[in-house]
């Protein structure tokens, strides 16, 4: 009982370690998507703060909730480069 109570905290642990590095990497790639999005001059208001949220969340130890706020970020990064390339091309259609 003893040895299997030792395993699941061990394996909590680990996983507790996985998931923390899961989002700093998730808000890394957020940051990156961000970045892309300024430079092509369609940066979306919200990105900023959605990334500071997904920062505090994780310090919290809230790391579901960072991944998810940062995977948002990569969303509105990708509709931003799409927008970018739309735009492009706008302009009156007689």
């Amino acid at each position: 009982m003893k040895l299997k109570l030792l395993l699941a905290t061990l394996a909590l642990s680990i996983s507790a370690a996985a998931m923390a590095n899961k989002a700093e990497d998730a808000i890394s790639a957020a940051k990156k998507a961000q970045k892309e999005a300024a430079a092509v001059g369609f940066e979306w208001t919200l990105m900023g703060k959605m990334i500071k949220k997904a920062e505090e969340a994780a310090k919290a130890g809230k790391d579901k909730k960072a991944i998810e706020l940062a995977n948002n970020v990569i969303k509105q990064g990708k509709a931003a480069l799409k927008q970018a390339e739309v735009a492009k091309t706008a302009g009156p259609r007689f």
